[in-house]
């Protein structure tokens, strides 16, 4: 005769789906986003060859293609370099930096590295 483990398993099946899922640790170390990392602002995306002024009150998106808000101001440290920042009107009065390591212009709206998700957390 064969033994049926058929019951055996499923009692196993059912204690792992009991058992509490192991969440993420929330004070353990992320990841940096590239956008914000000090390492960002040795790096040239170009951004400070563009005429950045154009940009302002034109709206901006996420990378993830998401609406941020409208252009108010570009920061720049210098005419040259892109390790700027851009202030952006959002909805409800809201406004948001955005560093703008990596945003360009894509003929409508202005396109920002970060996530939105990651805007709205800041």
């Amino acid at each position: 005769m064969i033994p049926d483990f058929r019951p055996a398993a499923l009692a196993a099946l059912l204690a792992l789906g009991a058992a509490p899922a192991l969440a993420q640790d929330p004070n353990a170390p992320q990841p940096p986003v590239p956008s914000v990392t000090a390492e960002s602002g040795t790096l040239d995306s170009g951004v400070g060859d563009v005429d950045t002024a154009a940009w302002i009150g034109k709206p901006v998106m996420s990378s993830d293609r998401q609406p941020v808000g409208t252009l108010r101001e570009v920061r720049t440290a210098s005419d040259t370099a892109d390790a700027g920042l851009m202030v952006v009107d959002r909805e409800g009065g809201k406004t948001a930096e955005i560093p703008m390591q990596g945003a360009s212009f894509d003929g409508t709206s202005v396109v920002v590295t970060p996530l939105l998700e990651a805007i709205e957390a800041n």
